[in-house]
């Protein structure tokens, strides 16, 4: 797995159990310190710095699954399709990316409170993947705040051309992404392990 743009690991901690080995990949040396830090007893992690657009520490063809969630948003179109024309080397000829990129670009009078990057949209990734040869299989444009009118972001799902994911290019539209992720996060107690503080009798009674 190849995780772009970690951070200080939110997502990292739930990718490394899922891999036998992880490598991710930031352009902040600080981030990557505190994930070596955080993940310390990790022993399937690869941590590496880049320029903030290319992949030069990833193999051709090595990767099955590419994510990246929260970060990418903020960058504008030239970094964007700069990491999707290396993806188009990474990824295993099976391979599948999740990339959560911004979608402000189209809406170009839209206020910009989350700092989106303007000139991205999800006909403009989804153009970029053609290019670099990758398949575009499906958009999924949400809801960013309380604004529901504004589908500020979008997640975009991609695979080489001939993979066995390869397929006609689907888009949806949710304007109830927030709302989702709240009803989520309101019963994520209900799917917690008891070694983090919910017994299974409780789980049970509930």
């Amino acid at each position: 797995m190849l995780e772009i743009a970690p951070g200080f690991g939110r997502w990292t901690q739930f990718l490394t159990g899922l891999a036998q080995r992880l490598i991710i990949v930031d352009l902040s040396e600080t981030c990557i310190a505190a994930c070596r830090q955080r993940f310390a007893g990790a022993g399937n992690i690869s941590y590496h710095v880049n320029d903030g657009r290319s992949l030069t520490a990833v193999a051709d063809r090595s990767i099955d699954f590419a994510f990246s969630f929260d970060s990418l948003v903020h960058v504008e179109a030239d970094v964007l399709q700069a990491y999707i024309a290396e993806l188009s080397r990474a990824l295993a000829a099976n391979g599948v990316a999740f990339l959560h990129h911004s979608n402000l670009g189209a809406y170009p009078d839209a206020s910009n409170p989350h700092m989106r990057a303007a000139s991205v949209s999800a006909e403009r990734a989804a153009a970029a993947c053609e290019g670099a040869g990758l398949r575009c299989v499906a958009q999924e444009l949400v809801s960013w705040g309380p604004d529901a009118s504004v589908l500020s972001d979008c997640f975009t799902v991609l695979t080489p051309a001939g993979s066995a994911w390869d397929g006609e290019h689907r888009l949806i539209r949710n304007p109830d992404f927030m709302a989702e992720a709240a009803c989520s996060a309101a019963r994520e107690h209900l799917y917690a392990r008891a070694s983090a503080g919910v017994s299974a009798s409780v789980l049970a009674e509930e």
